[in-house]
């Protein structure tokens, strides 16, 4: 039996993934100690691994840090100061338990280090897009949707947090050369490869995905249906055509945005089904019309299994979760990796985007007639979803694992 230590975030983003993968190993009787803060532990525990607390990384990492898509280079600082102070102890852990393997996610710079420092098989489990490296002339086609989003987005971001960053590589680089380890930059630190590289999305989904690094395997997505048994009603549908609304677990604080959604579908022929994740109470809403509910939390599987439309922020689990079922987005991206999502979605013609100033419930409400109404959208996110189903998911993805730990360049204990 296969032994693996798998480092995480505490991020829902970069955890649901993982998650249908940890299952399908355990089911191949691998042992998987998983390393997450508590909140994640019933769900850790639900796929059949082993729990196991950090000392410091606790639920609200992230937000008690500010940190966000919005200003990686800060997000970055973080990760590896982070890093410096858990490597003693998780080393010593990690010795102590011997694995065979460890997984670890690819904003997870101390797995990668505890990995390699210890000469252990690496997997890498990409949430996120994985690098890619366009050659200039494929870029030009490119130039009249990047230039705008290069001048009001990137540039500002990176000026913004220039510091974070420079202090973000002296430190990788400082860590790097204690451990004998070869330098990583910034962007390093949040795309840390493995010996392979698990991708959860399709080659076709990926953009310039025949320039990724050779340890990327696009394994498609590996959809987590841990909480489809907990009850939950349907009968207000009535046979009525389901709207979803979402905007993921941390920028989902406009109460503004869902009340947009309500005017531009009151009194419509569609059952809108709205989640807030916990920030703000259904019940702020006041007496809501026949045709709308709003929730703390849906059981976002089952959801997107009934609905014709996605009303989204653009994350990657969000964007493939409806993808995966067949269902076109509107996008309303609140961070720039959520733009760069959205794109792709308008690109491959299975959703529109609308950018934060463009909202008003009367472009909501005719970007969903278009969605609704015309029928190529669907038909190109039942594409999209077949992509990402044939690459073979967590099944797929354990097979890469095992093919891993098979190479006659590791022996049975995983050790060169």
């Amino acid at each position: 039996m296969a032994k693996a230590l798998f480092f995480n975030v505490p991020a829902h983003g970069h955890v649901n993934p993982s998650l249908p993968l940890v299952a399908e190993l355990v089911r191949r009787e691998h042992q998987i100690i998983y390393f997450i803060s508590e909140g994640y532990r019933a769900r850790v525990e639900a796929a059949g691994a082993v729990y196991r607390p950090y000392a410091t990384i606790h639920d609200d990492y992230f937000d008690r840090r500010g940190l966000s898509g919005s200003v990686p280079q800060q997000v970055a600082y973080e990760l590896i100061t982070t890093a410096g102070e858990i490597l003693p102890d998780l080393l010593e852990t990690t010795r102590a338990e011997n694995p065979d393997y460890i997984l670890f996610d690819g904003m997870c710079p101390w797995g990668y280090m505890v990995a390699r420092i210890l000469g252990l098989p690496a997997v890498a489990s990409f949430a996120l897009p994985a690098p890619i490296s366009p050659p200039p002339r494929a870029m030009l086609k490119h130039i009249p949707v990047m230039l705008p989003v290069l001048f009001r987005d990137i540039l500002p971001m990176l000026f913004r947090d220039f510091g974070k960053g420079m202090a973000a590589n002296k430190r990788a680089k400082a860590l790097t050369k204690h451990y004998g380890l070869p330098p990583f930059g910034m962007i390093g630190i949040m795309n840390n490869l493995g010996d392979i590289s698990l991708s959860y999305t399709s080659a076709d989904f990926q953009p310039y995905a025949d320039t990724v690094h050779k340890s990327v395997r696009f394994v498609g997505w590996t959809v987590n249906e841990t909480a489809a048994n907990e009850p939950f009603s349907f009968e207000h549908l009535q046979g009525r055509r389901l709207i979803y609304v979402s905007m993921g677990t941390l920028n989902n604080d406009d109460i503004g945005f869902f009340k947009m959604c309500i005017e531009a579908f009151t009194g419509g022929d569609h059952f809108v089904m709205m989640t807030t994740g916990g920030r703000i109470q259904p019940d702020a809403f006041g007496t809501l019309p026949e045709n709308v509910a709003v929730y703390e939390w849906v059981p976002q599987i089952e959801v997107l299994k009934r609905a014709a439309l996605f009303i989204s922020h653009g994350g990657m689990n969000s964007v493939h979760d409806s993808l995966y079922f067949g269902v076109p987005l509107l996008v309303v991206p609140q961070q720039f990796e959520q733009t760069i999502n959205a794109m792709r979605v308008v690109e491959l013609g299975a959703g529109l985007m609308l950018k934060k100033g463009q909202v008003n419930a009367q472009t909501i409400r005719d970007s969903a007639v278009r969605l609704l109404t015309e029928s190529q959208f669907k038909a190109e996110a039942e594409r999209v979803g077949d992509t990402l189903r044939s690459a073979g998911g967590a099944v797929r993805a354990a097979d890469e694992v095992e093919g891993l730990l098979s190479n006659p360049r590791y022996d049975s204990s995983g050790r060169d």
